[in-house]
């Protein structure tokens, strides 16, 4: 329960940072719980995401670390998930 309730403003944030600018790549498609969670287990692990471990799935850091810690914590990274801020691939190829 607690996470839900920590979740909840966290989902608002992201919400309201959404990135029109990514419209036309990933329309803010939602990325299914599997795919999500692979990615955060490749980007972090069980630690936090770092803004470099986030850059290749993340445009804008600032959109998904809602609390403003400088990292991203699995609970935010899943609620970015949900708000269509968390892409699979880099664009920064």
């Amino acid at each position: 329960m607690e996470c839900i309730r920590r979740a909840l403003p966290v989902v608002a944030m992201a919400l309201l940072y959404a990135a029109p600018a990514r419209a036309e790549e990933t329309s803010g498609a939602v990325l299914p719980e599997d795919e999500c969670r692979a990615i955060w287990n490749t980007a972090a692990g069980r630690s936090d995401l770092g803004r470099d471990g986030a850059r290749p799935y993340i445009d804008s850091f600032e959109s998904v670390d809602a609390n403003r810690d400088s990292k991203i914590s699995n609970a935010e990274f899943k609620a970015a998930c949900a708000a269509g801020l968390v892409h699979k691939f880099s664009k920064q190829e």
